[in-house]
C-alpha cells in the first residue's frame, strides 16, 4: 500500500545455529534486547510521521486557498477554519513532544521508552488524521495519483501499524541453539 519502494520479506530460521561468539547478549535476553532497540527506534518513527502529517496539511492549506466554493474560497468557511486549528495546535503539540523527547535522548537519557512511546502512537495517529484530512478536502481529487495527499495517506497508514510482535521475536531469539 505505502512504502512502494520499501521492499518487505518474512524469514525464518529452523535448526539455526549460532556460534556463541556471534550471539548478541546472553540466552534469556532477547525479549530485553529486542525492547531497548525498539525505544529507540520510536522517535523517528515518530519524526517521520509528523513530516507526513505536516506535508499534508501544507498540501491542504495550500489547496483550500486555492479551490473556491459560492463564490469563497474553502478556507474562509468556519467549519473548515476550526479543522485547521484543532490540526495545528496537534502538529504543534507533537512536535513539542518530539523536541522534548529528542532532549531526553540528547542528554543521555536511559530510560525514555514511555516517552517514545508517546511520541510515536500520537504522531502516527496525527498523520493519519491529517492526511485523511486532506484527502476529503481534495475531494475527488485527493484520491488521484496527481496529488501528493494521496501517496501521503498511504505512507501515514505503516507508522501506525509499524509494530513488531516483540513477544514472538524475542521467543525466537531466545530459543536460537547456541553452539560453543
Amino acid at each position: 500500500m505505502g512504502h512502494r519502494g520499501s521492499s518487505t520479506a518474512s524469514l525464518k530460521f529452523n535448526d539455526c545455529r549460532i556460534s556463541a561468539a556471534n550471539l548478541v547478549g546472553r540466552p534469556g535476553d532477547g525479549l530485553k534486547i529486542l525492547l531497548a532497540s525498539l525505544n529507540r527506534s520510536r522517535p523517528s518513527v515518530a519524526a517521520h510521521a509528523l513530516g507526513i502529517a505536516m506535508a499534508a496539511f501544507k498540501d491542504m492549506t495550500s489547496y483550500m486557498n486555492e479551490r473556491r466554493q459560492s463564490g469563497r474560497k474553502i478556507v474562509d468557511f468556519q467549519a473548515n477554519q476550526f479543522l485547521l486549528a484543532d490540526l495545528a495546535t496537534d502538529l504543534a503539540m507533537a512536535d513539542n513532544w518530539l523536541d522534548y523527547l529528542a532532549s531526553l535522548i540528547d542528554g543521555g537519557a536511559d530510560d525514555f521508552g514511555f516517552e517514545a512511546s508517546m511520541a510515536k502512537m500520537r504522531a502516527s495517529d496525527l498523520a493519519m488524521r491529517a492526511t485523511t484530512e486532506a484527502v476529503q478536502m481534495h475531494g475527488g481529487y485527493g484520491y488521484c495519483s496527481d496529488y501528493r495527499v494521496e501517496r501521503l495517506m498511504r505512507d501515514a497508514k505503516i507508522t501506525q501499524i509499524g509494530r513488531v510482535p516483540t513477544r514472538c521475536i524475542a521467543n525466537l531469539l531466545d530459543g536460537a541453539f547456541v553452539t560453543k
